[in-house]
């Protein structure tokens, strides 16, 4: 029986990991990438020779979490949770532990969850040809291999996510043919008193966007990729200005000649975990999908589960690490290692400075505000769930059936069954159902409730099927019952 486990080794993880542990705590952390730092610190692959390839910038891991890879903390990576529960000392998280496909089970005290965000992405026609990734696909192909997605290049979507994507695209020597920001300009001008009271952030933006200057590289603000073209690979993207619904403005299209694009308007929460652990979680009413509720010390509304980073609302790097710090502690706390006064400080002061990141973060959220006109650059047959080759027009039809549920939707359509089970076209059905409706973004349910969270082979499911609770609860890490197998 572990003490505590932290789920996901980015920022919040690693923080999380590293408060609790200079508390005395044992902590194991368990990610599915090979290597520490998550997105924001993605490492690079070694080579077949052991040898780490070149990349070109992006942040290392800093030398506050390397600390993490010694006797202090068990580390188990590569290695996905696919199942969370209650058990009666606490709680049993099922991996995908082994390459042969063997799964293993850990009981914990306590748990924290930091397992970080999908991307958003909107669909438009064109978007499932070859060559049109995420933006955060394309920056840890870049990060982890030093690979460039494309030669030329044309980043779209919105949020400030866009900006790092595109400069560590251009220093790579790839073409940015343009940044797309479907965000009015006069949105952030009209914000611009209050952004200009963090003079750190508004040094970091610069940065990129002298970097983008140095490359040549356009910003088109107002606008949005509404198309993308091609024979077996994209090969032109259509770009249109915007109004202040997002809808296109007449005559105002424009083409780019690309070999690969790269969209995002976000990120959405991973709730998988904290369902099935059945924590509360609310919808804000302005995003797709809900966050997880919690007390001042990242608790959840279950006892001893605690959650940081973007589970708790899409807050970038900084929220995501005093998040996990605060968390770490707290759950120190509940499993009975008092706070030496090094550790009160610590805490206290992670309090404060979380209410000052996480002001910056909403003030971000109320700029890059999604607006429901991107409906408008759908055709009939763009496929919007790509795993099953759902169109436009069906959901659109589904939704004028049945326009309170999105799970009724899927159920009518099958949009969000396929693969992904929905994390790629379940936010954007949300937001086609406000759009369409009218109604609150968040009163038609979402699909983030999923038995499995990640994709596993079959037979670690069935192994679990057919037991009872204390018949699975073996212990550290065991492996599933033998007798089990193949049923």
């Amino acid at each position: 029986m572990r003490e505590l486990v932290v789920v996901g080794a980015g920022p919040a993880g690693m923080a999380a990991a590293d408060a609790a542990a200079r508390r005395g705590v044992a902590v194991t952390l368990i990610d599915s990438a090979s290597r520490l730092g998550g997105q924001i610190y993605r490492q690079p692959l070694a080579d077949p020779g052991g040898s780490e390839p070149a990349r070109p910038g992006g942040p290392s891991l800093p030398a506050r979490f390397r600390s993490l890879e010694d006797e202090r903390v068990e580390m188990i990576l590569g290695a996905s949770v696919w199942s969370a529960s209650r058990a009666p000392n606490g709680f049993a998280l099922r991996l995908d532990a082994n390459p042969d496909g063997g799964g293993a089970v850990v009981e914990t005290q306590a748990v924290v969850l930091a397992t970080g965000a999908s991307e958003l992405v909107l669909p438009f026609p064109g978007w499932e040809l070859p060559g049109v990734s995420t933006a955060g696909g394309a920056q840890a192909l870049l990060k982890s291999q030093n690979v460039r997605v494309g030669r030329r290049v044309l980043v779209a979507g919105s949020g400030p996510f866009l900006l790092p994507v595109a400069a560590s695209l251009a220093r790579s020597g790839a073409k940015v043919a343009a940044v797309v920001e479907a965000c009015s300009p006069s949105r952030t001008m009209a914000k611009l008193a209050r952004v200009l009271m963090y003079p750190s952030k508004v040094a970091e933006a610069l940065v990129y966007m002298r970097q983008l200057a140095t490359h040549r590289v356009p910003f088109l603000g107002g606008s949005a990729l509404i198309s993308c073209g091609g024979s077996d690979r994209v090969q032109r993207a259509v770009v249109a200005r915007l109004d202040q619904n997002w809808v296109p403005v007449p005559r105002s299209e424009r083409s780019f000649e690309v070999d690969a694009v790269c969209v995002s308007f976000g990120f959405v929460p991973r709730l998988e975990l904290c369902r099935q652990l059945e924590l509360e979680d609310t919808h804000d009413g302005a995003h797709p999908g809900a966050t997880a509720v919690h007390d001042a010390s990242m608790a959840s509304s279950v006892p001893g589960v605690f959650v940081a980073g973007e589970l708790t609302g899409v807050g970038g790097a900084v929220v995501a690490e005093l998040e996990g710090r605060i968390a770490g502690h707290a759950a120190a706390s509940y499993l009975g290692r008092a706070p030496g006064p090094a550790s009160a400080t610590e805490w206290a002061k992670a309090v404060l400075k979380l209410r000052r990141a996480s002001t910056f973060a909403d003030l971000l959220g109320d700029i890059y505000g999604l607006q429901p006109g991107w409906t408008t650059w759908q055709t009939a047959s763009t496929v919007f769930c790509r795993c099953e080759d759902v169109t436009w027009d069906t959901v659109r039809h589904a939704i004028d059936v049945e326009t309170k549920s999105a799970r009724a939707v899927r159920g009518l359509t099958r949009c969000g069954m396929g693969y992904c089970q929905g994390r790629t076209c379940g936010p954007a059905l949300e937001m086609a159902i406000a759009a369409l409706t009218g109604a609150r973004l968040g009163d038609s349910g979402d699909l983030h409730s999923r038995p499995v969270a990640v994709p596993v082979p079959l037979h670690q499911v069935a192994e679990w099927s057919d037991l009872s609770e204390p018949e699975r609860s073996s212990g550290d890490v065991a492996p599933p019952d033998q007798r089990n197998r193949g049923r």
